[in-house]
């Protein structure tokens, strides 16, 4: 398996080599299958293969302010072949320009033909636009679809070198008196300039060429190395249509020192980016600063006015924003809770059963011993405690929690035999103080089970009530051989208790549930504390 794996890399790098080769030596021509996706419109799409001359492919490279746009700059190819794919169905729904060097327009709003010597693909056919001479040329397709005359798709194929940009001249705008005025520059290197408060910012103007988008403006800080400002934003229209102009605001240099302009071709291509260096225009100047006053008096009168205003506004959003977000704190906390009591729910609903199956399991040992009368007994006890805990509240009384508790004890006391005693503080309001139902219940049979189940007459246990201060303290104390409170055991009750008080912290977050355990070999003391309850 190993091998197969290592032929395939092996396979993919041999692939992946000679596609580099072909595309950027210029050993790709016809007979090798070789193709390059030029771009196109929605269900349009036009490809190209170039021949044995050619020496550079880049594709893909983006057309500035123009999404549907697409530039092909290849170098050395003498012909180049069109095709493209269109659904079957949609053959006459398209059309296509053809423009040879912006002046010659070699093809006009034809109609896209299938190439009769290709095969079908699925829904799609083989389109043939035809082999064009590009040596030192540029071509320019326009394909649209009838239906959508406004989305025109542009592909410029460029087969020309690209030359340095030639600056006709640069310029410095400031406000003179409120009126924008021009400073013209020398196009000589090393201009000095001043810049103070009413400077504007440095145009640069440049000879119109085939590719303007190509060319990027950098300007550079020269005592810091840095590049401060970077753009290929060409303007038209200012002086001459068709004159290409850039703006650098002042903001950049400001400063005083010495600047670098570089004007450098770059290709923008969808995998990457390639800088034609060797076609770079450089132009240096020195700036004496004055001081940059940013705003005039009325200016900062009418600045202000606005801030305060936006502060106003950005005041008011943030008040809404914080009751926003205080009534989604509420929200989630409302849910949290829900959440919460769902849970707790599902573990009540869990001990109810635990508890009846036990009490049960309690009656059929009886009647396996054949004491009928205690059976009996058992099971009339165990009616009385069944619709009291089927009852389901979430909030019994201590007057009710007690009952419950005797109910329980006096059955298991047909089976064992033990002493027990429910007391509670004299200052307890027994009626009215409510605690969460079955809250003592798992660890009072918890005490019944292992704790003074064989201790007969001798068993005992103690249960309490007790107010201190704001809080209650719920105890339930037995004779038994005790345990090790620091292991996890596996009886469902307990576990779930534990479960079942972690959760009543999270709904009852200001009076927190508290459960200790204390054991030896002199017996077991639980107790659950309720802080701030009273």
């Amino acid at each position: 398996m190993k091998k197969i794996i290592l032929f395939f890399v092996l396979l993919l790098s041999v692939v992946f080599v000679s596609a580099q080769k072909d595309e950027y030596n210029g050993y790709v021509h016809y007979g090798d299958g070789y193709s390059y996706s030029a771009g196109g419109c929605d269900g349009f799409g036009i490809s190209f293969t170039v021949d044995q001359f050619t020496k550079t492919v880049n594709y893909h490279n983006d057309i500035q302010n123009q999404p549907l746009s697409n530039l092909v700059y290849l170098e050395g190819t003498q012909e180049i072949n069109l095709f493209g794919y269109i659904n079957k169905d949609s053959l006459s729904f398209y059309r296509y320009n053809i423009v040879e060097n912006d002046d010659n327009q070699i093809v006009s709003d034809a109609i896209p033909q299938v190439n009769k010597t290709k095969k079908f693909y699925g829904d799609k056919v083989d389109i043939d636009l035809g082999k064009f001479n590009i040596k030192d040329k540029k071509l320019t397709i326009n394909i649209y679809k009838i239906t959508k005359r406004s989305e025109i798709a542009t592909i410029i194929i460029y087969n020309k070198k690209i030359r340095p940009a030639y600056i006709s001249y640069v310029s410095l705008n400031a406000r003179v008196k409120g009126v924008s005025g021009v400073e013209m520059m020398n196009r000589k290197d090393s201009a000095n300039i001043n810049v103070n408060q009413n400077t504007l910012n440095l145009m640069i103007v440049i000879k119109s060429t085939d590719l303007d988008f190509v060319y990027n403006v950098y300007l550079k800080d020269k005592s810091t190395g840095k590049i401060v400002f970077r753009s290929n934003n060409w303007l038209y229209g200012y002086l001459v249509p068709r004159v290409p102009y850039l703006l650098i605001g002042a903001e950049y240099f400001n400063k005083t020192g010495d600047y670098e302009i570089l004007i450098i071709p770059k290709l923008s291509q969808g995998f990457g980016s390639k800088s034609i260096q060797e076609s770079t225009v450089r132009y240096s100047f020195h700036v004496n600063s004055s001081g940059i006053k940013l705003f005039s008096q009325k200016e900062i009168i009418i600045y202000g006015l606005i801030l305060c205003a936006v502060c106003g506004a950005i005041f008011g959003a943030a008040v809404t924003y914080i009751k926003k977000k205080e009534a989604q704190k509420l929200a989630l906390k409302h849910r949290d809770k829900e959440m919460a009591r769902l849970q707790l729910a599902s573990v009540r609903s869990q001990l109810n059963p635990h508890f009846l199956f036990n009490a049960l399991a309690g009656i059929q040992m009886l009647m396996n011993k054949n004491e009928t009368d205690n059976a009996n007994r058992y099971l009339s006890k165990f009616a009385r405690l069944t619709r009291n805990v089927l009852k389901n509240k979430e909030l019994i009384s201590l007057t009710e929690e007690k009952s419950l508790l005797d109910d329980y004890l006096q059955m298991e006391q047909l089976r064992f035999g033990f002493q027990y005693k429910i007391s509670a503080s004299a200052d307890l309001d027994t009626e009215n103080i409510e605690i969460p139902a079955m809250l003592l219940q798992p660890f009072v049979e918890n005490a019944v089970k292992h704790g003074i189940a064989g201790k007969g007459n001798d068993g005992k246990i103690e249960i309490s009530f007790i107010k201190q201060e704001t809080s209650l303290v719920l105890s339930v104390k037995d004779n038994g051989n005790g345990f090790d409170v620091t292991k996890d055991y596996t009886g469902l009750g307990l576990a779930l208790t534990k479960n079942r008080i972690s959760l009543l912290n999270s709904i009852y977050k200001e009076t927190h549930f508290s459960l200790e355990m204390k054991a030896d070999a002199n017996g077991t003391l639980i107790q659950i504390t309720v802080n701030q309850w009273l």
